[in-house]
């Protein structure tokens, strides 16, 4: 245990943090803004966009729905018929921040704090949403547009709302915090663009940290879902549309007919389900990485032509030449796990309900949004348990026989069960659509149904005890949470639950990937073996899953696994081949580099996509360390540090690369400055415990070490070094009360095993560190 192998498992871990957070981008990436009026045609818009009122003169009633949508509202230029808040000369505060809201010649405008603790008046150039609340976008120059966080309640009077409230209400945000409003994490080019404007071009200058935003339309327009109607219009005015070729790069599915069968209380889709559907209304509605621009050329997406991925392979069937851009291979959907699912799949963080569905059954048997949905005005097209009675027998779900309510109240009302809400910003009710059965085992504060207790209270014994007896548990429902419970924890009985999992073709596909994407902390060969398999697998999430888990191999192994899936037809699957093989560039051969090298061309231009991005620019980085231009990696952490100097895994990169230069000193003045922001961060703290430990400054190392050691974020390698330290400095006794307190955090994890057993027989408690030892073998085989 000397203090070599102690950094190595610190930089294998830092960088397990820079690709979990590449892998928890935010789907919404975007540009500022040189924008024309939304009324008329800005100069840039590319000839394929015509604009909405195009669509108008032949779409009328499309048309009028659309303008009573979210879609339509999602962003407006501000004006007496659009904003909804008080401008009146309004003064407001919070977190000792005052806000005034005021109109001056015609504009919008609020006078705040600026990220430079001075006050500023700022104008006010567009709203963003309508309701429940409604933001506003705020012109800070170079290009960018802020959204405030400080919203408007639009709700009314009654329930609550005509107010102004601040959308981090518990937190103080200062304008050193990261989610101050003038820094990039309430960035609309970066964060919110994407999904409410038509057309966006991102147009992100790295050097000087700015923006030239563009769109055709201010809001979410017809184009942003049938992609662009030049050519479409081209062809009606010349009379040669047709159903073979109706102008638009992709063809949206006709919906099917959902019939029922006798003795059948569920109604069934005729013929094979297509749920080509997400592939449109996922890109916004689904927490992810886009790793190409929509209605793009898909010819360099898609590799072969024979793709047989059952989950939605009708999606490549409209076109020979344009097969439809697939969702799942043109962005890099999150998994199911925590922070943003609960263990039971159900919804945590924003997820923006795409991860949710395709968790579901429904999904599964054929239903697409637009069942349920009106596709132009966004409403569900029935209120009230008749939406679900479309494809559920009446006489068998809705009576009380199967709901245990009385009939007509809110118990009764199917999606109160089991599509629970969730408040967002403050007031903001969402509904879960991974149509999940409550489960009443009350095993765990995660096995707590959320809908139950919207209306029940937990601590009433007397409901609990009867509702049980009346319901039971769900055996379904608990087995996907047990594995993804132990899973997430490294509980030893994950691996063989998570296997069983992943092997029943019965289950989501979803599901299923997020586990064998989280098998590689097991390291196990087990883990490895069905990662292996699924490399073969025809859907691409569990292709992706299983590259992500071989990350457990070194890299040359990696590399001579996947050098034999170089031609893999799916976009998402290669990206994520590519930032598993970027540590193995530097051990390879000059004939395989050169094989290697443009799959990495690929990832860099994909990663470009995505500029603004800081974790993006700690990507890029690290590419360009492995590749050997230290100068271009040197260049991209900074400019990760120019667009968030308060991101700590920002910091702590740019600290441990000055490091590897030799330039410690240099490195831990970023590691100071992540303590500043936040003082507890486990790993701002593990990088500086082991800084002042190469400075042999070990007394004040083992305050840092420990903790991170402690962190409700710690890794198990922050516990072993803590440990490790502490025996460096004679407190062989502590280390080992440290520990065994990791193993019953982290009872599969070898190396704090391995310790805790040498410091036992190094204090002479061998009978203790044999039944120990007994543990680590029965794991190691």
């Amino acid at each position: 245990m000397k203090w070599q192998a102690v950094h190595a498992i610190k930089v294998k871990n830092l960088c397990l943090l820079v690709s979990f957070l590449l892998a928890a981008l935010f789907s919404v990436q975007s540009t500022a803004v040189t924008v024309a009026n939304d009324s008329t045609a800005p100069k840039n818009v590319a000839p394929a966009y015509a604009g909405a009122q195009t669509c108008q003169s032949c779409h009328q009633s499309e048309y009028d729905q659309w303008q009573q949508s979210d879609h339509f509202k999602a962003m407006q230029t501000a004006n007496k018929d659009t904003v909804l808040g008080d401008f009146n000369d309004i003064e407001v505060n919070f977190h000792d921040i005052a806000t005034r809201f005021f109109i001056e010649d015609g504009q919008y405008k609020l006078t705040t704090t600026n990220k430079q603790n001075k006050v500023q008046t700022f104008a006010v150039p567009y709203t963003f949403g309508f309701y429940p609340l409604q933001q506003y976008l705020v012109d800070v120059g170079d290009g960018k547009l802020q959204a405030f966080n400080i919203a408007w309640d639009s709700r009314t009077k009654e329930e609550g709302g005509q107010r102004w409230f601040h959308l981090q209400p518990i937190e103080k945000i200062t304008p050193e915090h990261p989610f101050f409003w003038q820094r990039h994490f309430q960035n609309w080019n970066s964060r919110c663009a994407d999904c409410h404007t038509t057309d966006l071009k991102r147009n992100f200058e790295p050097k000087t940290n700015s923006f030239d935003t563009q769109f055709s339309e201010v809001n979410v327009a017809c184009e942003s879902c049938h992609g662009p109607a030049g050519q479409h219009i081209k062809l009606a005015k010349k009379g040669e549309l047709s159903g073979q070729d109706s102008g638009f790069s992709q063809t949206l599915p006709e919906l099917k007919n959902f019939s029922f069968s006798p003795n059948k209380p569920i109604a069934h889709a005729d013929g094979k389900p297509n749920n080509s559907e997400i592939n449109v209304c996922a890109r916004c509605h689904s927490l992810r990485t886009p790793l190409s621009h929509p209605f793009s050329d898909n010819k360099q997406n898609y590799k072969k032509q024979n793709y047989k991925d059952t989950h939605d392979k009708n999606a490549l069937a409209h076109s020979a030449n344009q097969p439809q851009q697939r969702f799942v291979d043109d962005n890099r959907l999150e998994w199911i796990r925590a922070p943003f699912y609960h263990a039971n799949g159900s919804i945590n963080e924003e997820v923006f309900v795409a991860g949710s569905f395709m968790q579901s059954k429904m999904q599964h048997a054929g239903v697409t949004c637009s069942n349920c949905h009106n596709a132009h005005t966004g409403k569900v097209k029935i209120q009230g348990n008749g939406l679900c009675l479309q494809c559920h027998q009446a006489e068998t779900f809705n009576t009380p026989e199967h709901h245990h309510h009385t009939p007509q109240t809110d118990g009764a009302m199917c999606v109160n069960c089991h599509m629970p809400e969730k408040t967002y910003m403050g007031v903001d009710d969402r509904r879960d659509h991974s149509f999940l059965i409550p489960d009443l085992s009350f095993n765990n504060a995660a096995s707590e149904p959320q809908s139950c207790l919207a209306c029940h209270d937990k601590t009433d014994k007397h409901w609990r005890e009867a509702s049980h007896k009346l319901w039971g548990s769900n055996s379904k429902v608990n087995e996907w949470k047990a594995a993804r419970e132990h899973v997430q924890n490294a509980a030893p009985q994950g691996l063989d639950e998570a296997i069983a999992f992943i092997q029943n073709p019965e289950h989501s596909y979803l599901r299923r990937a997020s586990l064998l994407a989280d098998l590689s902390q097991y390291r196990s060969q087990e883990g490895v073996d069905i990662a292996l398999a699924n490399l073969e697998n025809d859907n691409a999430l569990l292709r992706r899953a299983a590259v992500e888990s071989l990350e457990i191999l070194s890299p040359q192994a990696r590399w001579q696994v996947l050098s034999q899936k170089l031609d893999e037809p799916s976009k998402s699957v290669r990206f994520e081949m590519a930032r598993t093989l970027v540590e193995s560039v530097g051990q390879l051969s000059r004939s395989d580099k050169a094989k290697l090298i443009p799959l990495l061309d690929e990832y860099r231009d994909m990663l470009a996509l995505n500029a603004d991005s800081p974790i993006t620019q700690l990507a890029l980085g690290n590419l360009a360390s492995n590749l050997g231009d230290l100068a271009g990696a040197e260049q991209a952490y900074l400019t990760a540090y120019k667009i968030e100097p308060s991101y700590i895994p920002v910091l702590i990169q740019i600290s441990e690369f000055y490091r590897q230069q030799g330039q410690d000193k240099k490195g831990a003045g970023y590691l100071s400055k992540a303590l500043k922001v936040e003082p507890n961060n486990a790993q701002a703290n593990h990088a500086l415990g082991l800084f002042k430990i190469r400075q042999k400054q070990y007394g004040q190392a083992l305050a840092n070490l420990k903790i991170s050691a402690h962190s409700d974020e710690a890794l198990p390698s922050f516990a072993y070094i803590y440990a490790v330290a502490l025996d460096h400095q004679s407190q062989t006794n502590l280390a080992i009360t440290e520990l065994e307190q990791a193993h019953q955090r982290w009872p599969a994890d070898t190396d704090v095993l391995s310790a805790l057993i040498s410091y036992l027989n190094k204090t002479g408690q061998t009978d203790k560190a044999q039944q120990y030892q007994s543990m680590l073998r029965a794991l190691q085989t």
